[in-house]
């Protein structure tokens, strides 16, 4: 009898190896192929720095997205590269595991997660980015905010400055010669935000609380999505909290927090289609197109909607529709009354069909998301994408979102510039850490749920540990010139300081003043100066020019002592 069942056995067992050898292989195979694209980005990335393209010049306005990537992910990648062989040699040796009893306490994950994220944030905005818009339309978004708390939607150009218009407009802002007056680019209510935040002069928290905020959206979407798993809740804001992408975005002034943040409210709105908060969804919906620009949020629900007219759920659609389509048309009526009108001749368009810069700029792009998230993300995101096709409709949906997000800016016609990770892709990572959470379950079933666990534990602690201070060291470097030029600038207590954007790289985007020219000293480019305009600025009082020299001692990136370009300035000459 006992020979009959060891017999018996035994196919059990041989079945059983053959499965585990199977597993092994997989993981092993999704993690070789992480470690060889990191690396041939960490070839890419040293490639780039040694030519022209990846190093700050004056004369290349245009290549900062080209310099981060040089500068900062030869390390970036590294990380990624050595966590995916350390995990093929953890696989290879059976997987060893630690208990992890706190996962069952998901509120006080959360919870934790949530105050530390706004914390972290928080400090972040000063310590790291010192408080500063490094971009132009990070800069935009509390110039438009001024302009709100005044009761107005476009400011005036007092009368003396119009001639000078020109050259002390911050970049990305539409001036209307009709009316003198000028605004952001921008759809409004991303600076109506800061708004609001800017009353009681707590502009600086509003991204940290977005970021909160998403936590406890994506908190309700897992639970919604999963009832039957509390842990797979606390995968997802595990993931996300300790995505370095996350967190240092929402330490700047970009929009892209605040898409995420009405993104991930309208996931969790919509994973509920049996409650009466499902029908909010299409109003954040609403929100979140006129939030900066309108494809972020169209990119990421278009799945959603399509999923609700392929399910035939009639009076779902109806009112889906009906209230976008309500809310595209009242958006685009705001964006044709306030836009400017274009020059005759000049070609808008932002989109090309075919682009062979992106045959390139693509692949860098995956690898900034790869890079900038979680450790533990990437192995994850490829076993959820390995079974997508056997999930429920709505994490189907979250991978298409994702697919879509980042498959439309192929056709884009330039790079994202500055950001941290892959800003463009920031308003869908709620899709991409939920296809992430499908790969954990798909883990544990293939490895056992404490192995999982496991994984997923050092990954998120290593990525705290190791991959977030690298980045927050990368982005305070490179941002503390830029901060302190400016600071520097706008505490002199002469009438005007002027520049010439040529002689520091990137400097346009100093020239910043108030919407309503009540700032002093007024900031001046001397390129582009007219004879009415230095007319203009020869009456407005003392002037402190700032020159090249200047520039180069506070850090930043200036021509070359060489550079004997005569000095184009009618302004300094009159001076």
């Amino acid at each position: 009898m006992n020979s009959i069942n060891l017999a018996a056995s035994l196919p059990l067992s041989a079945s059983a190896a053959v499965a585990k050898k199977s597993t092994c292989g997989g993981l092993i195979a999704i993690l070789s192929g992480i470690s060889l694209f990191a690396a041939g980005g960490i070839w890419l990335a040293l490639w780039i720095g040694s030519t022209p393209t990846g190093n700050p010049d004056p004369a290349n306005w245009f290549n900062v997205f080209y310099v981060l990537f040089a500068r900062n992910e030869p390390i970036g990648l590294m990380v990624i590269a050595v966590f995916s062989l350390a995990t093929i040699v953890w696989v290879k040796r059976g997987m060893p595991t630690m208990p992890l009893p706190f996962l069952a306490r998901s509120k006080l994950v959360l919870g934790v997660s949530a105050i530390a994220t706004l914390v972290i944030c928080t400090l972040g905005t000063h310590l790291i980015c010192h408080n500063y818009a490094l971009a132009g339309d990070e800069y935009l978004a509390d110039f438009q905010a001024r302009i709100f708390l005044r009761g107005k939607i476009q400011a005036e150009v007092p009368s003396t400055w119009v001639d000078a218009v020109r050259v002390i407009k911050p970049p990305f802002a539409d001036y209307f010669p009709a009316t003198h007056s000028w605004k952001a680019t921008y759809l409004p209510v991303y600076a109506a935000m800061r708004a609001v935040f800017q009353y009681v002069n707590l502009q600086s928290l509003l991204n940290p609380f977005l970021a909160a905020l998403t936590l406890l959206a994506l908190y309700g979407t897992a639970r919604n999505i999963w009832p039957e798993s509390k842990t797979n809740a606390v995968v997802a804001i595990g993931l996300l909290a300790s995505s370095s992408q996350f967190l240092l975005m929402s330490m700047t002034g970009y929009a892209m927090p605040a898409h995420l943040a009405l993104n991930a409210i309208w996931l969790w709105l919509y994973s509920r289609p049996e409650s009466r908060a499902f029908y909010l969804a299409p109003l954040v919906g609403t929100l979140a197109i006129g939030l900066h620009q309108p494809i972020v949020h169209a990119l990421f629900v278009l799945p959603f909607l399509v999923r609700l007219v392929w399910q035939r759920r009639w009076l779902h659609s109806v009112v889906f529709g009906l209230v976008y389509l309500a809310a595209c048309f009242c958006w685009y009526k705001w964006k044709m009354h306030f836009m400017v009108s274009a020059s005759p001749g000049a070609d808008q368009s932002i989109f090309r069909l075919t682009n062979p810069e992106m045959a390139v700029i693509q692949p860098m792009n995956l690898l900034l998301i790869i890079a900038w998230s979680s450790l533990a993300t990437p192995l994850l995101v490829g076993l959820g994408l390995g079974r997508v096709f056997k999930e429920k409709p709505i994490v189907q949906d979250a991978s298409l979102s994702c697919l879509l997000t980042f498959g439309f800016y192929y056709f884009f016609y330039l790079d994202q510039a500055h950001g941290w990770g892959y800003r463009y892709f920031h308003g869908t990572l709620a899709c991409f850490i939920i296809l992430a959470v499908a790969g954990f379950a798909r883990l544990s079933a293939l490895a056992g749920r404490q192995r999982a666990q496991t994984f997923l534990l050092a990954g998120i602690a290593l990525s705290i540990l190791v991959q977030l201070p690298l980045r927050c060291f990368q982005v305070e470097q490179f941002v503390r010139p830029f901060a302190r030029t400016a600071a520097v600038i706008h505490a002199m207590t002469t009438d005007m300081v002027a520049l010439d954007p040529r002689d520091a790289w990137y400097s346009a985007d100093l020239i910043r003043n108030n919407p309503f020219l009540e700032n002093r000293p007024l900031v001046v480019s001397l390129l582009g100066l007219t004879p009415p305009a230095v007319a203009v600025l020869e009456k407005a009082g003392s002037v402190h020019f700032f020159t090249r020299d200047e520039l180069t001692k506070l850090g930043m990136f200036t021509t070359r002592p060489n550079d004997n370009r005569p000095d184009p300035s009618p302004l300094r000459r009159a001076r």
